[in-house]
């Protein structure tokens, strides 16, 4: 029976670990999501302050750039917020005609 107490008690222990990681990993992940949105207010910031160089040889591309942190945004965001299968409606109806009934002439 003493085993069985120890199985138990080990159970939960990994179980609240493992709980405890999850916990910890969503508030990090949030904590990235809310630094990738400052990142966009400084790119924002940047952008608008940008000076026109046209002889300039390289230039930011910042429409990318917002392009990618918006891809990894929602990607945490999918992984925070799986989507889950919804249930299917149900009909009610379960009669259905036989091919056979309609074609018998046996009860006429």
């Amino acid at each position: 029976m003493k085993t069985i107490h120890y199985f138990f008690l080990l159970t939960c222990l990994v179980t609240l670990g493992a709980a405890a990681q999850d916990v910890r990993e969503r508030s990090d992940l949030g904590l990235v999501q809310r630094q990738i949105i400052a990142i966009e207010q400084v790119a924002d910031r940047a952008r608008s302050s940008q000076v026109n160089a046209d002889g300039a040889r390289y230039r930011f591309d910042y429409q990318r750039f917002a392009a990618d942190l918006q891809r990894v945004r929602q990607g945490i965001h999918k992984y925070l917020s799986p989507s889950r299968a919804q249930p299917a409606e149900l009909t009610g109806d379960y009669r259905a005609e036989t091919p056979d009934a309609g074609s018998s002439d046996e009860h006429d």
